[in-house]
């Protein structure tokens, strides 16, 4: 590459007077990229921003692997629980309860979800209560409760107050069998920020929750929380071998298999639907060098009459795209960046300034816009909008080496 091309480039990127309509095409093409680049990234760092914010709100609140026996309920559960915690990837692990109940409330009633846990091995829910102490599910009665905030809503439900659980397990009374019912303290309230939980979830003490179904010593299954969430489908494996076979063992990934997998192909379709942006801006790119060509025929003979190569007269008009694309690629991405990092801050904004909600837990789970920018999204997004452009380039250079200086200079 000579200097004078790289000269020739810039100049012929500046607009003369009676060359401000073609420049402006030219310039408006490096902004239809940016404009590409920056929804690319933004939209990305969104998608991601969902994937990794259900994924922790998700199993924040339940296990990494799964360990059920055979039936409804596990028997002979301690010995389980003993195997599984030899396992050197496991960070913790508990048995647990779950039955469906109906919750009442003086005149309001709905159906939850009852999980009986030991409070003393459940960080993660102590760590999202907004009001109340989840460790005075440790010491009095064991008949308390903590709930998620909406469900506390709904029931009208506060700290102190008490909720009737009817379960259907049946007991015997006097006029026949019927739903066993008891009253207990709700001790807290927890807000998890996934809503399935916060509308549907009631923890009780293990002890009182097999009390009230009268299942003995018996327990659902054992939940297993790992250092590393991603190795959970490798030491489901593991403890398929090292349980007993009529152990039935899931891990997070085949639990919610087909909603990740409905999330990462919807991230992979709206990237593709996107790159459409940038795909017009670098055919109005094409379009607008076509038209530089035309425009310096004359000034493209004079340089190949006096000695400039075919190859130079290319890489002149190669230089042009490459700079138009790098120059909308770069502002593009720092605009893009700049946006997705201040997004979830600037949405927060707007919906208080218009009132409108843009996002309702109920429908989609979580209550606000997530953002978190993805280093290698980010990369190949440059990456292909810079080869893009270049691509693009190809032909207008070639178009102009092809300029025969005889026919351009003929009536000169």
């Amino acid at each position: 590459m000579k200097r004078y091309e790289l000269m020739l480039a810039g100049r012929y990127l500046r607009s003369r007077r009676e060359e401000r309509f073609v420049s402006l095409i030219s310039w408006s093409s490096g902004i239809g990229v940016a404009i590409g680049v920056a929804a690319l990234i933004v939209v990305l760092s969104v998608m991601y921003g969902f994937d990794v914010e259900l994924k922790d709100r998700i199993l924040g609140f339940s296990s990494h692997v799964d360990v059920q026996g055979s039936g409804d309920y596990l028997d002979d559960w301690q010995p389980w629980l003993k195997k599984v915690e030899e396992n050197a990837d496991v960070k913790r692990a508990s048995a647990y309860i779950s039955v469906p109940v109906m919750a009442a409330h003086g005149q309001r009633a709905t159906g939850v979800m009852l999980k009986g846990v030991d409070p003393a091995r459940e960080p993660d829910i102590a760590a999202h209560m907004i009001d109340g102490d989840f460790q005075a599910l440790l010491s009095g009665s064991p008949f308390k409760v903590v709930l998620g905030k909406d469900l506390a809503r709904k029931l009208g439900l506060s700290t102190g107050d008490h909720v009737n659980l009817v379960s259907p397990a049946a007991g015997i009374t006097p006029s026949g069998m019927a739903p066993r019912m008891r009253a207990f303290e709700v001790a807290g309230i927890f807000k998890s920020g996934f809503y399935e939980y916060d509308i549907g979830l009631v923890v009780a003490p293990m002890q009182a929750v097999q009390r009230l179904n009268r299942l003995g010593d018996r327990v659902t299954g054992i939940e297993v929380h790992l250092a590393d969430r991603n190795q959970a489908r490798r030491v489901a494996g593991e403890l398929a071998v090292e349980l007993p076979s009529s152990a039935w063992i899931r891990d997070w990934m085949q639990q919610h298999h087909s909603f990740f997998r409905a999330l990462k192909m919807e991230r992979i379709v709206m990237g593709i639907i996107l790159s459409l942006i940038v795909l017009v801006a670098v055919f109005n790119m094409v379009a607008s060098l076509v038209m530089v060509v035309m425009e310096r025929r004359k000034e493209i003979a004079i340089l190949k009459t006096i000695g400039a190569t075919h190859a130079s007269v290319m890489r002149i008009f190669l230089l042009m795209g490459a700079m138009l694309t790098t120059a909308g690629t770069l502002m593009g991405s720092v605009f893009g960046l700049l946006l997705a990092w201040k997004l979830d801050t600037l949405l927060a904004w707007v919906q208080k300034v218009s009132g409108i909600t843009i996002l309702s837990g109920d429908v989609y789970y979580i209550d606000h816009v997530p953002s978190i920018i993805d280093a290698s999204s980010v990369m190949i997004v440059i990456v292909v909008s810079l080869c893009m452009g270049l691509l693009a380039t190809c032909y207008p250079a070639w178009r102009a080496a092809s300029v025969p200086p005889a026919d351009a200079l003929r009536y000169e």
